[in-house]
């Protein structure tokens, strides 16, 4: 039995994934207002009250009955299976509904969660409750001041940011930054994050409609992807020192490897492409000294699985406080909210490749 497995009581409202695959993508949800309320499966978990949910690029594949990556599973990787669960959702932002004490949560606590098994392993954030395991559910800072909506345009594509580039590519002041893929929401924060650590920061993206809003992001420079390798030999000759590789691991060979300078960091985190393996590869195609790394919450090698994690809510605490000065401008990193009977919408808008930073969907 799943070590998510509880026993339902009482109903709640959900966006049920019903038609996988379907088109539009309104037509693969279906609004139930009687879907099984969870429980808690354990003394190790918790019950959240979903007030927002950010979109993630990876909940289009599995609305798409596309296969999950083993590593998207997190701490549930050995309990992989292929198909979605019927709820889909991958972060969330809420209040505490009902959590035993010896998870250190209360009930009516402000909190986020992501990367968490939902959406992959278990029942996800497109409804009104959603169980997280203790592990993968962290505080906000309980009298912020932001909105949910803004709240929820935060927790996983920040940290993604943060991670690829503070602990991957280990980015200090001074170090030449490239985010290839620029307009995603982790994009964006990569570059409000790298910009404010005292980076010099490149930007790329595909539209010309688009590169303004790099600017207002802070981006020293935005390169259009076409005539990009021949723009960035010009600033940059002998390579940079960190590549962001959000487009997908079909792009280090074609473009990453290539632009990389002596002793550069290639982080390979996004998945814009949809392309996630690199066919035939062998580490001979790393041109020398290069290094090639990925990021996700938690530790896959050798030594504690949840290293790292430690310094969630902290970082989590200190971006709300400079979203909250005007450090980080919410209109550069959240693009568009919806409701919760609108997140086929929602799909369809990412899929078109509208959204210049985070989708969020918001439960009443």
């Amino acid at each position: 039995m799943p070590s998510w497995s509880n026993k339902p009581r009482g109903t709640m409202t959900a966006a049920v994934l019903t038609s996988p695959s379907a088109h539009p993508p309104s037509s693969c949800f279906t609004i139930d207002s009687s879907y099984p309320k969870p429980t808690t499966p354990s003394s190790d978990w918790v019950l959240v009250r979903v007030k927002a949910a950010g979109l993630n690029r990876a909940e289009l594949r599995s609305r798409a009955n596309e296969a999950p990556a083993v590593p998207e599973f997190g701490i549930f990787a050995n309990e992989y299976h292929e198909d979605p669960p019927k709820i889909l959702g991958e972060e969330f932002v809420g209040l505490v509904e009902e959590a035993d004490a010896s998870t250190n949560f209360s009930k009516g606590q402000k909190v986020a969660g992501f990367i968490y098994g939902g959406g992959k392993a278990h029942d996800g954030a497109y409804a009104d409750f959603v169980i997280c395991h203790k592990r993968r559910l962290f505080a906000l800072p309980q009298d912020t001041s932001l909105s949910w909506e803004v709240l929820g345009a935060i927790p996983m594509s920040m940290w993604t940011a943060y991670g690829s580039l503070f602990e991957a590519a280990q980015c200090a002041k001074g170090s030449s930054v490239l985010v290839h893929g620029g307009t995603s929401s982790v994009g964006l924060w990569a570059v409000l994050l790298a910009k404010e650590a005292g980076c010099t920061v490149i930007a790329t993206t595909r539209q010309e409609g688009k590169v303004e809003k790099l600017k207002q992001s802070g981006a020293d420079h935005v390169l259009l992807e076409s005539g990009l390798e021949e723009e960035l030999g010009k600033l940059y000759s002998d390579g940079v020192d960190v590549i962001l590789e959000l487009v997908g691991a079909d792009a280090l060979t074609t473009f990453t490897f290539n632009n990389l300078a002596r002793h550069g960091t290639a982080v390979c985190t996004g998945v814009l492409s949809k392309q996630w393996t690199l066919k035939d590869f062998s580490p001979a195609m790393i041109p020398p000294t290069r290094r090639l790394s990925f990021y996700s919450l938690g530790n896959r090698g050798r030594g504690d699985e949840d290293a790292g994690v430690e310094v969630v809510e902290e970082v989590m605490e200190r971006v709300v406080r400079k979203v909250e000065d005007g450090t980080y401008r919410r209109d550069v990193f959240l693009d568009r909210v919806f409701p919760l009977n609108e997140v086929g919408k929602a799909h369809e808008y990412m899929e078109n490749s509208g959204a210049v930073g985070k989708v969020v969907v918001t439960i009443p």
